[in-house]
């Protein structure tokens, strides 16, 4: 799916964290439902394990009525193992952000008009313009590796081990 250059790939909310979002924001936005990234927003980049507090977020969001799915380019096992520790929510996989396949599936899933929607990620050029596109609210977040200070030391432990690989393939 191409991108046109005057699309609009703003977003019409910023916060810095996904857990900075509380069910009472997502109710002022006039959403019903969030669609979540995974990769830098609710799990590091290729990381089977979410964010610490993503599970008590979901479970508050669920708690306070707002429906939960993800929306992601992630790979199918991947997606499925991350939803079930989100509380087991609905998902799709491959989703291919830009387009707007997975908000609209959401919406289908969960029963709320896509303008009910807040989809929450950290790129402009995927998550913000698939929502623009489609008629949700966009909201961005920082990436994961910019807000959190687990990243550097994420990637100081992927740097080790593909160090570790190399010199291995080299000996």
């Amino acid at each position: 799916m191409l991108v046109n250059k005057n699309e609009n790939a703003i977003p019409d909310y910023y916060y810095r964290h996904i857990l900075d979002i509380t069910p009472d924001k997502i109710k002022n936005m006039g959403a019903e439902a969030v669609a979540v990234d995974l990769d830098n927003t609710a799990v590091h980049f290729g990381s089977f394990r979410l964010e610490d507090g993503m599970r008590e977020w979901t479970e508050n969001m669920l708690s306070s009525g707002i429906k939960v799915y993800i929306v992601t380019n992630a790979l199918l096992g991947r997606a499925f193992i991350l939803s079930r520790q989100m509380c087991s929510v609905g998902f799709t996989a491959i989703s291919l952000k830009p387009s707007t396949r997975g908000i609209e599936t959401a919406s289908r899933r969960l029963g709320v008009p896509v303008s009910k929607i807040a989809m929450i990620g950290d790129k402009l050029s995927s998550d913000v313009l698939a929502a623009n596109r489609a008629g949700a609210i966009a909201v961005k977040v920082e990436p994961l590796s910019k807000s959190s200070g687990k990243a550097a030391k994420y990637a100081a432990a992927a740097a080790a081990a593909a160090a570790t690989v190399v010199t291995a393939v080299i000996k």
